[in-house]
């Protein structure tokens, strides 16, 4: 069995809320190993432990997906019994020095949970500490900055484990503790970036995506479920929904000045979801939007665009340069998907000259030669939904 000790960080913080917050990630976790095999999951002394007879490496690379987690170790167990502890702490060190034989300096990290156990937290570290000094002379003990850090827990029940790596997790909040967002996910590079930033603060986040059939492919729609599937390993389960939009952006070719286009299909999407946040229980909106990165993203054309909004909307990247999104991009991974050149629904019927500080009374008087409620309806009619579970985690192997 594969045993790993998981901790957090932001949730420590949260007073008489963290039990809530450490259920939710719990719950998450489970989410996303179960599909995998079996895991018997618990909490201890601040931290929860998992034990899984799936494969080390499939555990390590999921639980560094998962917001919530500041860190976790691959752990080994045993009993109480000291010259058994000093032995095998021993042999991991050592083994550790043959994969790493520049490092000189360690130090034993011991706690104490089985307050029945003769040594305190301070005797059991030098103790453990002596043995590996003892079979590995190579080492010096350093406090302060060590090269290697033993862990050592006692747990009650006779256990007691030994770990030496800390891996990096996420950080941040598990997801469905912020409330539920939908994405408006266009399949390029900065609204993929938006929604694992807000995962990471804990959102649940539904996907929608607009696809204008047939000005725009069939691999237009194939990439937005490539990113929703990749975006996945943060969220266990996850919902798409794409909204036809070929007839509104017709309606607004023929009946509407060329220069407001970009603005009421903007206008547009914000009407369908909010038909859509009722069904899905959500609490507001989620953009990749950057001020002043597009014509659609200046001041005065956010303002216009989000008058249509019901709820409040986030852009996590509004402060970013685009050099600046793409590193994000790059780090989660969602960039080699987002690059493929497959156009979404914006470029169609693009106008020559953009209106760049729009008006909202101007707006709304282009918006109203539309038939706005019958648009949205027939969209809502014509929704195409997917569902993702957690199982869509085995392709990361």
């Amino acid at each position: 069995m594969n045993l790993f000790v998981i901790r957090y960080a932001e949730i420590a913080l949260k007073g008489a809320n963290r039990p809530w917050f450490e259920k939710i990630l719990m719950s998450n976790i489970r989410k996303h190993l179960t599909p995998l095999g079996k895991v018997h999951s618990w909490k201890i002394h601040g931290r929860m432990v998992i034990e899984t007879e799936i494969p080390e490496d499939q555990v390590s690379e999921i639980l560094g997906y998962i917001p919530g987690i500041a860190n976790f170790s691959v752990a080994l167990q045993y009993s109480h019994d000291m010259d058994e502890i000093g032995e095998q702490a021993s042999k991991l060190v050592a083994a550790h020095l043959e994969q790493h034989p520049d490092q000189t300096s360690f130090r034993v990290q011991a706690s104490r949970a089985e307050k029945r156990f003769p040594l305190n937290s301070m005797n059991l570290a030098a103790k453990i500490g002596g043995d590996i000094l003892e079979a590995c002379p190579s080492l010096h003990v350093d406090l302060s900055n060590p090269q290697i850090e033993l862990g050592l827990e006692i747990w009650t029940n006779d256990r007691s484990v030994i770990y030496l790596e800390k891996q990096l997790g996420r950080g941040g909040l598990p997801v469905g503790s912020s409330g539920r967002l939908i994405s408006f996910l266009s399949g390029g590079i900065d609204s993929p970036v938006a929604s694992a930033m807000m995962n990471k603060r804990g959102s649940d986040v539904i996907y929608l995506n607009f696809h204008s059939y047939p000005f725009i492919g069939e691999e237009s729609k194939d990439k937005v479920i490539q990113l929703v599937k990749h975006l996945s390993r943060y969220q266990a389960s996850v919902t798409l929904v794409i909204a036809p939009f070929t007839e509104i952006q017709s309606e607004i070719k023929a009946k509407c000045q060329e220069r407001y286009r970009t603005l009421l299909y903007r206008r547009l999407m914000y009407h369908i979801a909010n038909r859509l946040a009722e069904r899905y229980k959500v609490k507001g909106y989620l953009t990749g939007e950057a001020l002043g990165q597009v014509a659609s993203q200046t001041l005065e054309n956010i303002a216009c665009t989000e008058e249509a909004a019901a709820y409040p909307v986030m852009r996590p990247l509004v402060g970013m340069d685009k050099s600046e999104i793409v590193e994000l991009a790059q780090k989660i991974g969602s960039y080699p998907i987002s690059i493929q050149p497959f156009p979404d629904c914006c470029t169609v019927f693009q106008p020559r000259k953009p209106e760049t500080k729009g008006r909202i009374e101007r707006i709304l008087e282009e918006e109203s030669k539309l038939d706005v409620a019958q648009l949205v309806e027939t969209a809502i009619e014509n929704l195409e939904i997917h569902k993702f579970k957690a199982e869509v985690n085995q392709s990361f192997f």
